[in-house]
């Protein structure tokens, strides 16, 4: 006996043959002079088409199960959603990123019900196969599940070697490698430990969502830049450019500009009404004032935004501290300021 995909040869055949049909008539259409898209040749949808269309037609088999029509229905939407990012973007993306992750995500989720639904059914049926289907079955099987279970123990491993500090201990804790880690940026190399012990008293001690300022990470990925905001969940003025560019795509120039322009402008300014007005228009109730703003905002640093020569801006702090702000932390070269409303 065959799979149970089939009633006959013949449905078998007739299958066949409406995909190739299927696959041609679609490549043909990718291929023509008239389709401007930037791939050409095989595509996703030489493997997607041909089963959606697959799914299309035992969904309307006489005599099928409303469950097993459901399940089909889930497999041929999430076939068609994977072959829609291709081919259509939302206005305004970045590329195509929120497209493929959020129509995606839909698509792994409804294959992934399905795909649990068919094997049940699957498991029921094996036993009636003849002994050659079985037996390529399971090597296949057993391929394919050996292999996804390898990302237990290789991925595992190396995420466990991954660490800015060897000598922090496995936990659960994680801040905990902070303690233990140093991070240079902008010349300077920092201890964070500093950093771990500031962001520990602010979620002990800071009440409510105000909002916090901090180093903006303007212009720079994946770095340290927005720790405080990161650790704590408190609400920073400007997130991680690209995170936020990615979240709020007609927003852009205002995010770029608010971190680049306001943020920067505010840890290097010396003028201390532009340094008030953007407390004010923020509601800004903490200033982190750590060892990356020390760094960052010296004049002449190493990928800063402030020119050698320029006056300090960060002195500023010091010179108005009991006075605009008013410092409840220190440690180090670590200080929050907590502004004076």
């Amino acid at each position: 006996m065959i799979p149970a995909f089939f009633l006959s040869l013949r449905e078998a055949v007739e299958a066949a043959l409406i995909i190739l049909v299927v696959l041609v008539a679609q490549q043909a259409w990718v291929m023509s002079s008239t389709q401007n898209v930037p791939w050409k040749g095989v595509t996703i949808l030489w493997l997607a088409m041909p089963l959606a269309v697959w799914a299309a037609i035992l969904l309307f088999r006489p005599g099928l199960h409303d469950l097993k029509r459901l399940v089909l229905f889930m497999i041929g939407t999430g076939l068609l959603l994977t072959m829609v990012v291709e081919l259509i973007v939302v206005s305004g993306d970045i590329g195509r990123f929120n497209t493929v992750f959020k129509f995606g995500v839909q698509s792994w989720i409804l294959l992934g019900l399905s795909a649990a639904a068919g094997f049940g059914w699957l498991l029921s049926e094996f036993r009636k196969w003849l002994p050659g289907w079985r037996t390529a079955w399971q090597v296949a099987a057993t391929i394919l599940v050996a292999g996804s279970a390898l990302v237990l123990i290789i991925a595992g491993a190396d995420k466990m070697r991954d660490r800015m500090a060897v000598v922090a201990p496995h936990t659960l804790d994680s801040m905990n490698y902070m303690a233990y880690s140093t991070y240079s940026e902008y010349g300077v190399n920092m201890d964070l430990s500093q950093d771990y012990r500031a962001i520990k008293w602010m979620l002990s001690n800071v009440k409510g969502s105000p909002v916090i300022v901090e180093a903006a990470p303007a212009g720079v990925q994946y770095a340290w830049l927005g720790r405080y905001s990161i650790y704590t969940g408190l609400t920073d003025v400007i997130g991680w450019e690209w995170h936020q560019e990615q979240q709020r795509v007609l927003l852009t120039a205002d995010i770029q500009n608010r971190g680049r322009v306001e943020v920067d402008g505010f840890y290097s300014t010396t003028d201390i009404q532009a340094a008030l007005a953007f407390l004010h228009k923020y509601n800004v109730s903490y200033i982190i004032l750590g060892q990356l703003e020390r760094a960052k905002y010296a004049p002449g640093a190493p990928g800063g935004p402030v020119k050698e020569g320029a006056a300090d801006g960060i002195a500023k702090f010091d010179v108005f501290n009991n006075i605009y702000w008013h410092a409840v932390y220190q440690d180090g070269q670590t200080v929050i300021y907590e502004v004076n409303w």
